[in-house]
């Protein structure tokens, strides 16, 4: 069994933290509310990769901190994926979605309870809130 690997990232803003809506024609998990991130390329960082994917997805500077989570899934199309989740700070910009997002929210971490999602998020979004 092979795993891909792939990045998250929970982008703090003041007390808040910014999700996206993924997009309802999207192969996986439509219409779901996530973190932004996406797979890593051979040859470059986590760190790198998760930089990248923030800015294609939202527009935005961040800058990658700490290693916060460590997860496993498996896409619906049955590929394998372990993920590293990192914690942010929002640094500039607008958000600008891509196409792979249609909605993003600044919420509290504690209200993510009320969007649709999956359960593995909603237990490292509730641990972030604690922390």
């Amino acid at each position: 069994m092979q795993f891909y690997l792939a990045v998250k990232g929970i982008i703090r803003k003041e007390d808040e933290i910014l999700i996206l809506k993924r997009n309802a024609q999207d192969e996986h998990a439509p219409n779901v509310w996530e973190t932004p991130g996406g797979g890593v390329d051979e040859k470059i960082l986590p760190q790198e990769a998760l930089l990248k994917e923030v800015e294609e997805e939202t527009g935005l500077k961040i800058k990658v901190g700490e290693p916060f989570n460590v997860f496993t899934f498996v896409k619906d199309s049955g590929e394998y994926k372990a993920g590293i989740t990192f914690l942010c700070e929002y640094i500039s910009g607008e958000v600008v979605l891509s196409d792979e997002h249609s909605d993003f929210r600044w919420i509290k971490p504690e209200d993510f309870k009320n969007f649709p999602s999956i359960p593995s998020l909603y237990q490292e979004i509730a641990r972030y809130a604690k922390k």
